[in-house]
């Protein structure tokens, strides 16, 4: 059975062992939310940079909404985004099952009245020990990818982001926006290659990377997304012409050409008056 999967409506009366994950603002979750639904938007998970908590902090976190990761945890909300990241990361801590429901949770409320109550926002302490395994094994650090280039294998690299001019070298651009990443679903599938998959930064890489799993693409995810990448500029100088994809650095490549060659015609010049 697939751990993170799409559903089309809201599984009531809720299933035993299963548990609401409301993702919208916790305003409206905590007035008007499903009967024991917890209150966990995204917002939760990121500090003021849009960073996102280490492993063993998420576990903490998660302890304090009394999850231990074996629950089937339903993600619902308004934003499609939002329920992906939140599916993502729940994925990514171990939870057992991880089920999206595609529609809106503000509209299902209104026509299921009885389900309606109030949302349960995160604890101080600990209510629960988070025991799931981590899927750390999904995720791609920085320096593995630079270390795959400079060592000349390309890694099946996929960019969603929506206007991709610069990506990193060899990574194919697979919008998340709109139809993209379903039309790609099938080739990356049929690759039998796991993909590793990223977005502008860690919000955008983690809805990203659970939208492809939930199409059957077997994707690993590089969480901090071009943003990280860029940031460094380290990895991504790892060769000559990796190193001038970019108009500026081009410009800056020719520029020390330049002057590297009437330094050395200078310094031909005096040697040849002695």
């Amino acid at each position: 059975m697939a751990a993170l999967v799409a559903r089309a409506r809201m599984p009531w009366p809720r299933p035993p062992r299963t548990v609401v994950v409301d993702t919208r603002p916790r305003s409206l979750c905590e007035r008007r939310s499903v009967v024991g639904g917890l209150c966990l938007s995204p917002r939760v998970f990121q500090d003021r940079s849009g960073g996102l908590p280490s492993f063993r902090n998420l576990r903490w976190l998660l302890g304090t909404m009394g999850l231990t990761g074996s629950e089937t945890a339903v993600v619902a909300g308004d934003d499609g985004t939002a329920e992906d990241f939140v599916a993502g990361l729940l994925y990514l801590a171990g939870q057992r099952r991880v089920e999206v429901v595609r529609d809106p949770l503000t509209g299902w409320l209104d026509h299921h009245p009885r389900a309606v109550g109030t949302g349960r926002t995160r604890g101080v302490f600990r209510e629960a020990i988070y025991t799931a395994w981590p899927r750390t094994r999904l995720v791609v650090l920085r320096r593995e990818i630079a270390a795959s280039l400079r060592h000349g294998r390309r890694p099946n690299l996929a960019d969603g982001r929506p206007r991709a001019d610069h990506r990193i070298p060899g990574a194919l651009s697979l919008p998340m926006a709109g139809p993209g990443p379903r039309l790609a679903a099938g080739p990356l599938r049929a690759a039998g290659r796991r993909v590793i998959v990223y977005g502008e930064g860690p919000y955008q890489s983690v809805a990203y990377f659970a939208r492809l799993r939930m199409l059957g693409v077997p994707a690993r995810v590089f969480v901090g997304g071009w943003r990280d990448w860029s940031a460094h500029a380290h990895a991504a100088r790892l060769g000559w012409w990796d190193g001038l994809a970019s108009p500026s650095r081009f410009g800056r490549a020719l520029a020390a050409i330049f002057l590297g060659v009437v330094i050395m015609r200078l310094a031909w010049r005096r040697i040849r008056r002695r």
